[in-house]
C-alpha cells in the first residue's frame, strides 16, 4: 500500500518557495515534508556544511526527496501541449531521469535508509498576461534499484498547515538551545572536543583489543587467564581514567525557562543513577511546559568546561568552568573569542545519552563553521513559513575599544542574500536582519514575554484568516483585480474579550495589518493590544499620557507613526479631500497592491476600514474596492454570516462620503535585503 505523502502547506501555497527554477532538496521525517534547499551546482558541499548549522540538529530529519521547479516551456514539444499542469502526465521521461540522476549523485556517498524517495515538480506557465502555477506533482520512486526503477504517481497527498506540523513535532520532540553565556576561545573548544573524540576512539580500540585478550585467553592455562584477566582489569582502570580526564570535560547547566527551581549540572559521563533519573524526569516535565502553536525553546543547556591539564597555545578562557589548569599566558592578543548558540530537537524517546551526543554533535557543527573565520555571532530566526527556527553566522563588526560588539546588517549583505538563496526567498525583502532575530538571552524576559502570551491566548478568540479567500474575485468592472499579497487575519470589534464597539475599529485595522506583517516574516512580535498602541504613541510623544486607557479614535497618521516605531515599516499617505475623488486614486491603489501587496487602512469621516484590494478598470475609471470591515461584532467564526452581510465584500465608491476626506495608510515594504 502507497504511503501518504504529507507537505508543508507554504511550500505550495507560499509564492516564494519553490518559485525559482532549478532542484531542490525536500527534507522532512518519516513522510512528511517540512521544508526545501536549493541545490546550487558546483558548491554543493559547502551548501550541505551551511544546511548542518543553519537547521536544528535532529537525527530524524533527512533528505527525502528531490523537487524540480521548471517552465511549462521545457516540457513541450514541437511547441504545444495539451496536457493540464495537474496531470502528471505531462512531466517528460527525460525530466524524470533527471531527478533520478541527481537523486542517485546524492545517495552516492551515504547509505540508503529509506525504502523509497520522492520526487516532486512544480511547474510554471508565463504569459504577458498572467503566470499560472501548478499545484504540487508528486512521484515515488524505490530505492532498491533506482537504475530500473519507474516512478509511480502519487495521488495521495495531504498539504498540512505550518501550525499542524508544528503540534506534530511537539508531540515527539523538545527544542532546546545550546549556548555559552560568555565569549570563550575557539582553540579551547576545538581541542576539548578532539580530546574526547580520540579519547573515545582510544577506548574503543583498547575495549576491542581487551575483548581479543579474552578470547585468546581461553585458549591457554588458568594461570594465564588470570595474568591476562588481570592486565585486562589495569588496562579498563587505565580506559576510565583517560575517560574521567577527557569526557567529563564539557559539563551543562540545564535550566528549564518555564520553571525557577534549581538548575542541574551534568555531563555525558555521569554515571549518577538518581541523576540521569531525575534528568529523565526534567525532559519529560517539558513536555507539558509549552501549550502554544509554535516550537519555542524549552530549555537551555549552558556549556561548562572542566580542564584539568595544561592545554598548549591557550591564552585565556572566559566561559563559566569548574576547575582550571592552564599554562600562564598573559597575550590575548590572538585570542578569537565566539559564543556558541545552537539549537537542538531531541526526541522524546531518546534515552539521556543519546541526547547529550545529539548536544555535542551540534556543538561540533557549530565550532565547524567557524574554525576558520573569527567574530562571529551566531543569531536564530523564526520564518513563518517554517515551523521550527533556524541559525544563521554572521560575522561581528571589529572590536573597538569600549564599543559593545554588534552584527551590522549592511557587513553581513552578502551572508543574509546567501540564506535568502539557499532557502530559495525573494531578493527584495528581508528575513535575516539582526532585528528579527529571536531573543534567546534574557531568560528573565523570554519568561515573561511567554507568561504574558499564555495569558493572551486564554483571552484571545480565534482570527479568520484570508477571509476574503471566500469571495467571489472576477472583476465587475471589466477590468483587473488587484489584491493584498500573502496572508492576514480578520481582526473586528469586541475580539480577545475586549470591548471596543463604537472607538476601536482604527486599532482593528491596524491589527490585521500587524498581521500580515507577522505572515510575511516582517516582524516576530506580537499583535499589538490597544494599550500598547496607546503607550507607542505616548512614548513618542505624539499623545498625552492622559491617552492611555482611553476610547480616542486613532487615524492613518497615527497608524504610520506606530509601524515605524513597532516594526520599522514606513508607510505613505495618501490624501482624498472627499469621498467623491478617491475613484481618482484607483490606478495608485492599484500599483501599491502589485508592488507591496500590503493591505491599507483607510481613515476618514467618523469610520476606517481595511482594504484588501481593487477591482479597476483603467479605461473606464470604473472602481471596485474590497472593503474588511473591523466594525463587525457578530461570531468570530460564522464566515457566511460575514460574507452575507457584507462585513468583507466588494463596494462601491459611494461607501466614502463625498462630506469627508480620507487618508490611506499604505504600508511600504522593503526592496532590498
Amino acid at each position: 500500500m502507497m504511503p501518504i505523502i504529507q507537505y508543508n502547506n507554504n511550500l505550495e501555497d507560499y509564492d516564494p518557495l519553490l518559485n525559482e527554477g532549478g532542484y531542490y532538496f525536500l527534507y522532512g521525517f518519516n513522510n512528511t515534508i517540512i521544508y526545501s534547499i536549493k541545490y546550487i551546482q558546483e558548491k554543493h558541499q559547502q551548501q550541505e556544511q551551511h544546511y548542518q548549522h543553519i537547521f536544528p540538529t535532529c537525527p530524524q530529519f533527512s533528505m527525502i526527496g528531490i523537487h524540480k521547479t521548471l517552465n511549462i516551456q521545457d516540457l513541450q514539444q514541437n511547441g504545444e501541449t495539451s496536457k493540464k499542469l495537474n496531470d502528471h502526465k505531462i512531466l517528460t521521461n527525460e525530466t524524470l531521469k533527471g531527478s533520478i540522476e541527481l537523486l542517485k549523485k546524492q545517495l552516492y556517498s551515504s547509505p540508503t535508509t529509506r525504502p523509497f524517495y520522492i520526487l516532486s515538480f512544480t511547474i510554471i506557465n508565463e504569459t504577458e498576461e498572467m503566470v499560472e502555477k501548478s499545484p504540487i506533482l508528486f512521484f515515488q520512486v524505490l530505492s532498491k534499484d533506482l537504475d530500473t526503477t519507474i516512478p509511480i504517481d502519487i495521488s495521495e497527498t495531504k498539504k498540512i498547515e505550518t501550525s499542524l506540523i508544528t503540534e506534530e513535532l511537539k508531540k515527539s520532540f523538545i527544542l532546546i538551545n545550546v549556548k555559552t553565556i560568555k565569549p570563550c576561545s575557539l582553540n579551547i573548544i576545538s581541542n576539548i572536543l578532539k580530546d574526547k573524540n580520540n579519547n573515545n576512539n582510544n577506548n574503543n580500540n583498547n575495549n576491542n583489543n581487551n575483548n581479543n585478550n579474552n578470547n585468546n585467553n581461553n585458549n591457554n592455562n588458568n594461570n594465564n587467564n588470570n595474568n591476562n584477566n588481570n592486565n585486562n582489569n589495569n588496562n579498563n582502570n587505565n580506559n576510565n581514567n583517560g575517560n574521567n580526564n577527557n569526557n567529563n570535560s564539557i559539563f551543562y547547566l540545564c535550566e528549564n525557562v518555564n520553571d525557577s527551581s534549581t538548575p542541574m549540572i551534568f555531563s555525558i559521563n555521569c554515571n549518577n543513577g538518581s541523576l540521569e533519573k531525575k534528568l529523565t524526569n526534567y525532559i519529560k516535565d517539558l513536555k507539558s511546559t509549552n501549550n502554544n502553536n509554535s516550537l519555542e525553546i524549552s530549555s537551555t543547556f549552558e556549556i561548562l568546561f572542566k580542564i584539568t591539564k595544561p592545554i598548549d597555545c591557550l591564552d585565556s578562557i572566559s566561559t563559566p568552568i569548574l576547575s582550571l589548569e592552564l599554562n600562564d599566558n598573559e597575550d590575548n592578543s590572538q585570542n578569537d573569542d565566539i559564543i556558541i548558540s545552537t539549537l537542538c530537537l531531541l526526541s522524546k524517546n531518546d534515552s539521556i545519552l543519546q541526547c547529550l551526543n545529539i548536544i555535542k554533535q551540534s556543538i561540533l557543527q557549530q565550532v565547524n563553521n567557524v574554525n576558520n573565520i573569527k567574530n562571529f555571532k551566531a543569531l536564530h530566526f523564526q520564518l513563518p513559513f517554517l515551523p521550527l527556527p533556524i541559525t544563521i553566522l554572521f560575522k561581528k563588526t571589529n572590536k573597538k575599544k569600549n564599543i559593545p560588539i554588534e552584527v551590522n546588517d549592511t557587513d553581513n549583505y552578502e551572508i543574509r542574500k546567501k540564506c535568502h538563496i539557499l532557502l530559495g526567498l525573494p531578493l527584495n525583502r528581508p528575513f535575516f536582519k539582526t532585528n528579527l532575530s529571536l531573543d534567546l538571552n534574557n531568560k528573565l524576559k523570554q519568561q515573561q514575554q511567554q507568561l504574558q502570551q499564555q495569558q493572551q491566548q486564554q483571552q484571545q478568540t480565534n482570527h479568520i484568516k484570508n477571509i476574503h479567500k471566500n469571495i467571489s474575485m472576477e472583476s465587475k468592472t471589466n477590468g483587473n483585480v488587484y489584491l493584498v499579497e500573502g496572508s492576514y487575519d480578520y481582526y473586528h470589534y469586541q475580539q480577545d474579550n475586549f470591548d471596543d464597539n463604537g472607538w476601536g475599529c482604527a486599532y482593528r485595522s491596524m491589527q490585521t495589518i500587524c498581521s500580515w506583517l507577522k505572515y510575511q516574516g516582517l516582524t516576530n512580535g506580537s499583535i499589538p493590544s490597544h494599550y500598547e498602541i496607546q503607550k507607542t504613541l505616548v512614548d513618542i510623544q505624539d499623545k498625552e499620557p492622559s491617552f492611555l486607557k482611553s476610547k480616542q479614535w486613532i487615524g492613518a497618521f497615527e497608524i504610520t507613526l506606530c509601524l515605524d516605531h513597532l516594526f520599522g515599516i514606513e508607510s505613505k499617505i495618501l490624501n482624498v479631500t472627499t469621498g467623491s475623488d478617491i475613484v481618482y486614486k484607483s490606478r495608485e491603489i492599484a500599483r501599491h497592491f502589485q508592488t507591496n501587496g500590503s493591505p491599507i487602512m483607510i481613515g476618514g469621516g467618523v469610520l476606517a476600514y481595511t482594504l484588501l484590494g481593487i477591482d479597476f478598470n483603467e479605461s473606464t475609471g470604473e472602481t471596485r474596492y474590497l472593503i474588511l470591515d473591523p466594525h463587525y461584532t457578530g461570531a468570530t467564526d460564522n464566515i457566511k454570516l460575514i460574507k452575507d452581510k457584507g462585513w468583507c465584500g466588494w463596494k462601491g465608491p459611494d461607501l466614502f462620503r463625498n462630506d469627508a476626506f480620507y487618508n490611506l495608510c499604505m504600508p511600504q515594504m522593503p526592496n532590498d535585503l
